[in-house]
């Protein structure tokens, strides 16, 4: 929700947010959801054409994402709370109008955790596998068990095609992965040929075939294998994406690839350090869709080496020089335009087709910028970082150039780039979230 926060942060969100946001669609190709809300958007946006949906129930700290991009249907998923159950409705990225909707699902039964100020939610994800688009709904919590089994912590993901239909569609696949019951927060998100199910201090990644609901546990202790471990100590591992030919294991103490078939000493980018075993020692951070962005010491100076690998072979596809070194392992903001060229992560931003590179990390003159998405021609939008005198303000940056542009005041950038139209998420009218999509002009 950290994109989420920065766009809520600024701007007239005027009125007809939060609870009773236009009509609801009961069944597949109903009405669509109103727009009732003026929000004041870059040009690219018509802020008269359009829908919007509140969703009450998204506390203030939570920690699954409530929605769900499926680029390829132009379906945007979002989590709806009927009671104590969720609903996933599929909607049309453009209208609004509801594609599909589920059944009322009632996840595991949460944990009562004394003194933590974070709720844990359930989520959406988007995920596509052998060219197949899913949406995944998981929550952490404890299963019932039954007559012969005791109940256990579970991540329970609830699986559906992406082309689904009806009003009351069930999951193709119910998959119940066990975690261990006092690890941290969990975590399900794309692993980019899967789904990958982890916790923050567990000792495995689970992933989950969406094709099969078949679940498969990777310890810590798997082996990234030779040559790093050959050169420096292998202690344990962390799977940071899913492929076709395995996991890409990320090694503890640097290095990372699939066993067997890449090796990050083998793809080193351009500029970055090779002395003392440095080829050995490049961290994995966090993939996006297919991608891993990894940082890397540079050979002249102090500064690192910021690049983008493809997570099947490990080629680099894109790197830059940037001294940004504390990006979060999984609340950094990401995105993907939905061609596939450009990939952005928090200050950096990246043109997979040209190779470049650019980095926003501020220095003493400059202010950093999150970035929070970008479309298919290379517009990218984000938030400047503010400070005691100042709050943060919205930018335009071009990828042909890496030039930011400020955004007029009170302007809000939308959070997501989707093909025909942008989301954005000005203040509610009361509790939750409110998400507005605005057509492209």
């Amino acid at each position: 929700m950290v994109a989420l926060t920065a766009c809520g942060a600024s701007g007239d969100g005027g009125g007809g947010g939060g609870k009773g946001v236009g009509p609801k669609a009961t069944s597949p190709g109903g009405s669509q959801q109103a727009l009732k809300v003026n929000v004041p958007v870059p040009r690219a946006f018509d802020n008269t054409k359009g829908w919007q949906e509140a969703l009450t129930w998204v506390p203030e700290r939570g920690t699954g994402r409530p929605y769900a991009v499926a680029p390829g249907a132009g379906v945007v998923a979002l989590l709806q709370k009927r009671g104590s159950s969720y609903v996933l409705e599929a909607r049309d990225e453009t209208t609004g109008v509801l594609r599909f909707g589920t059944k009322p699902w009632q996840p595991p039964k949460p944990r009562e955790i004394v003194g933590r100020v974070t709720e844990e939610t359930p989520g959406v994800e988007a995920v596509k596998q052998d060219g197949r688009e899913y949406l995944a709904v998981w929550a952490r919590g404890a299963d019932s068990g039954d007559a012969l089994n005791k109940p256990q912590e579970v991540v329970e993901v609830d699986i559906y095609p992406v082309d689904a239909s009806g009003a009351t569609a069930v999951p193709a696949h119910v998959v119940k992965v066990p975690v261990e019951k006092y690890s941290g927060v969990a975590r399900a998100r794309d692993g980019g040929a899967g789904l990958l199910v982890s916790t923050e201090d567990g000792d495995e990644s689970i992933s989950v075939d969406m094709r099969t609901g078949h679940v498969k546990h990777y310890p810590i202790t798997t082996q990234l294998g030779e040559p790093t471990c050959g050169e420096i100590a292998c202690v344990d591992s962390e799977v940071k994406a899913l492929t076709s030919r395995g996991p890409v294991l990320a090694n503890s103490v640097g290095g990372f690839g699939v066993p067997g078939v890449w090796n990050s000493s083998r793809v080193v980018p351009p500029g970055a350090s090779t002395h003392d075993y440095a080829q050995y020692k490049s961290t994995a951070h966090f993939a996006v869709s297919g991608h891993l962005i990894a940082s890397w010491s540079a050979a002249d100076n102090g500064d690192h080496i910021w690049a983008v690998h493809n997570t099947e072979s490990g080629k680099v596809e894109a790197s830059t020089r940037c001294s940004a070194t504390d990006l979060p392992e999984f609340d950094t903001p990401s995105a993907l335009s939905t061609n596939g060229r450009y990939l952005l992560a928090g200050p950096l931003a990246f043109d997979l087709t040209s190779g470049k590179g650019y980095c926003f990390a501020g220095s003493g003159t400059s202010r950093q910028i999150q970035l929070l998405s970008v479309d298919d021609d290379g517009q990218a939008y984000g938030i400047a970082q503010g400070d005691d005198t100042a709050a943060g303000a919205p930018v335009a940056v071009s990828m042909s150039t890496g030039h930011p542009t400020p955004l007029p005041h009170g302007q809000q950038p939308p959070f997501l780039s989707l093909r025909a139209a942008g989301a954005f998420s000005p203040p509610a009218d009361g509790p939750g979230v409110l998400f507005v999509f605005l057509r492209r002009r």
